[in-house]
């Protein structure tokens, strides 16, 4: 690692370098580091690694839910209201519109 790290974390960081899948107690133990230097250096090694290239982009996705009514039910939607709900929602154009 480039910096000085708790022995728990480096240990943590080392293996996410190498490319092995973290379990979810390490990655809560290293959001609870607060330790942005060194996650963030091997967050760089990881991605230098599987993109050696010298270019970084990122894409801004929007995602706009101008409405919440469905009438598919999906078993694992927690998102969807009926029509008739009291939760449910259509934002109208101008809002949408602001939105865009």
């Amino acid at each position: 690692m480039i910096t000085r790290t708790p022995s728990s974390i480096e240990r943590i960081l080392d293996k996410a370098v190498a490319g092995e899948r973290l379990t979810p107690a390490e990655g809560v133990e290293l959001l609870q580091s607060h330790d942005l230097t060194a996650i963030g250096a091997a967050a760089d090694a990881v991605t230098r690694r599987l993109h050696p290239g010298p270019v970084r982009t990122y894409n801004i996705d929007r995602n706009i839910n101008y409405s919440n009514v469905c009438a598919a039910v999906c078993d694992f939607c927690a998102f969807y209201r009926p029509v008739d709900h009291v939760e449910a929602y259509v934002l109208p154009l101008e809002t949408l519109y602001e939105k865009i």
